[in-house]
Order: C-alpha cells, then structure tokens, then sequence
C-alpha cells in the first residue's frame, strides 16, 4: 500500500513538473513573422519613394519652392503639402529612400534627374547613413537609412538637373524624418 501511494505521489509530482516546464517553454518563445505578411497592429519597416515633380517651363531661382512639387508613398498630402521647405518624408530604420524625378507636364520632352542628396551643414539628426545613384537606372539616387532609431529631423538638399532646351541645375530643401 505505501508503494501504490508513493508510486502515486511520484506520478503527480511527474505530472505538475511537466505541465510547468511546458507552460515555461511557451513563454520563452517568440512569434515567428513570415516577410512581406501583414499582421494586424505591427507596422512593418518599408522603403520610401519620394518623387519631385517639377515645372521645366517656368522654373527659376526666384521661384524653386513653387515649380517643385514633393511628393511620397507614406506621407498624406492634405497634412504634408509638396513644398520643398516645409516637405517631411517617413522613412524607417534600416531600410532605402530613393529620389526621382518627373516634368510637371507629362508631354514635355524635357527630363529631370535627381544628381546627388547633400546634407546641409545645419543638417539636424543624422539619419542617412550613405547615398548613391541607382545602379539600374540614371537620375535616380537611393539613400540607406540607419540601423538605429534617429529622432528629430535631418535637413538635406536635392540637387536636380532639367535636360531641355537649356540644362539647368536647382537645390531644393526637404526634411527627412524617421518613422516610429
């Protein structure tokens, strides 16, 4: 008889250890996250294109922040209007940015190529941490977004060249801002 109890008591301890070590495995373990999935609540990291819309027609010194149009596949237009310098783009750590650039009129011969993005000297939080030019395709510049949360604003410059009739070449002045 003391056997069977004993055997009993044994099986229980057996039993609630198991069931502990399992309830601890769980907890331990972290979610697996499949790429390109959406998982309801989680804003996933992504690359930010911005596109400068410009008027080669009318475009001079005097009037760059009009004839220059900002625009970005994050930012709502009704709260982040395209005007070069009050223009803030979202952008997430650890991912790209790539700058472009389109004549205002879709028929125009003209073409505009984004040359080079220059931090100002006033340039605020360091967000970039390298750019280059597109590999693939001319007058497009990418920019790689450091691997650590960045607060505050990083102030840049966007050189633009128009190949029209004349080539020209203008500095515009956006914000880059990163993501949360």
């Amino acid at each position: 008889m003391k056997t069977s109890t004993l055997l009993k008591r044994a099986i229980k301890t057996a039993s609630f250890l198991t069931i502990l070590l399992v309830l601890i495995s769980f907890e331990n373990e972290k979610p697996i996250y499949l790429p390109n999935t959406t998982i309801p609540g989680i804003q996933q990291n992504k690359d930010t294109h911005i596109l400068l819309t410009v008027d080669t027609k009318t475009i001079n010194e005097n009037n760059i922040n009009s004839k220059v149009v900002f625009s970005d596949d994050r930012s709502d237009p009704t709260t982040n209007p395209g005007n070069p310098e009050t223009f803030t783009s979202i952008v997430d750590k650890n991912m790209k940015v790539y700058w472009s650039a389109v004549p205002k009129d879709a028929n125009s011969t003209d073409t505009v190529d984004v040359l080079s993005i220059y931090r100002k000297p006033e340039g605020g939080a360091e967000i970039l941490e390298a750019t280059f030019k597109d590999p693939n395709k001319d007058g497009i510049i990418i920019g790689k977004i450091k691997n650590k949360k960045v607060n505050g604003l990083e102030l840049y410059s966007v050189l633009i060249r128009i190949n029209g009739d004349t080539i020209k070449t203008f500095l515009v002045d956006p914000k880059l801002q990163m993501g949360g």
